[in-house]
């Protein structure tokens, strides 16, 4: 690729195949508001390669504009990607740019509170999330006692994923982000059903944007106003009320602070993995 190409823009994160029209329209009117405004001729813009990795993808040099967690923004990207911010979005427990997550179980189940899922079956989407592993961690750590709490824990590989092993009778119960949750809630109602959040996890800012290193202070601070003013254009409105996205806010890695700290709190308690 020559010095000047970019991989297109990409949403992957929530990017469910009930959404993946509105995705693709916003990630298109954000490609084309970012070439405009760094000067990229818009046949410079290429499709991301089949199958790539997400992880490959966070820092490679020719990364645009795309999304990734709380966990491995703070846990390994710092210093090898440029923080633009994050969406607001509109589901229940966000408020401005922080989520948190829902703590699910089967509604016929016998579990009405952390303390009652001692000894069961906890599902997560995977070992690098902050709102399935860290937030999960982060509420059991004071009712485990220094020990193992759960029965099993399993790895499932997405938080819908999660959700069906809960339902399916597979697991006992799982820790899915509100935006994830209000998908379920707004496109799987058949999921939804059967399913009851008896609590929430501390909250934290939400998924970061990213971009690559390539890119100057300057572009990364272009880049952020670019987004914000997407994320209010008349054009993208149908798009971002299908998405659930109501807003932007410009943040640094200090904002995402709150993320180790759960770690860190769960550890002082004797807790460091969720077991």
């Amino acid at each position: 690729m020559s010095a000047r190409d970019c991989l297109e823009v990409r949403l992957p994160m929530y990017d469910w195949p009930e959404v993946r029209p509105a995705t693709a329209k916003l990630e298109k009117a954000l490609g084309k508001a970012l070439a405009g405004r760094l000067g990229l001729a818009p046949e410079r813009l290429k499709p991301w390669p089949v199958g790539m990795d997400l992880g490959e993808a966070w820092t490679r040099s020719d990364l645009l504009l795309t999304q990734t967690c709380g966990y491995p923004l703070t846990h390994g990207l710092r210093g090898k990607v440029r923080l633009v911010g994050a969406p607001h979005y509109s589901a229940p427990d966000c408020e401005g740019v922080s989520y948190r997550s829902r703590i699910v179980v089967r509604k016929d189940s016998r579990f009405r509170n952390l303390e009652d899922l001692r000894g069961s079956r906890a599902v997560f989407n995977s070992l690098d999330s902050q709102s399935g592993m860290n937030a999960f961690r982060h509420a059991i750590a004071p009712f485990a006692g220094g020990k193992p709490f759960f029965g099993r824990v399993m790895a499932t590989g997405s938080h819908r994923a999660s959700a069906s092993a809960v339902v399916a009778g597979d697991a006992d119960v799982a820790c899915i982000d509100c935006v994830c949750w209000q998908l379920i809630c707004n496109e799987v109602p058949g999921l939804a059903d059967h399913l009851d959040a008896i609590a929430a996890t501390a909250a934290v800012p939400g998924l970061p944007l990213i971009t690559s290193l390539r890119f100057s202070v300057a572009d990364e601070a272009a880049i952020a106003e670019t987004v914000e003013e997407v994320f209010s254009a008349p054009e993208t409105r149908k798009s971002r009320e299908r998405l659930g996205i109501r807003g932007f806010s410009r943040l640094f890695f200090e904002d995402y602070a709150a993320i180790p700290a759960m770690e860190d709190e769960a550890v002082s308690q004797g807790y460091p993995d969720l077991l």
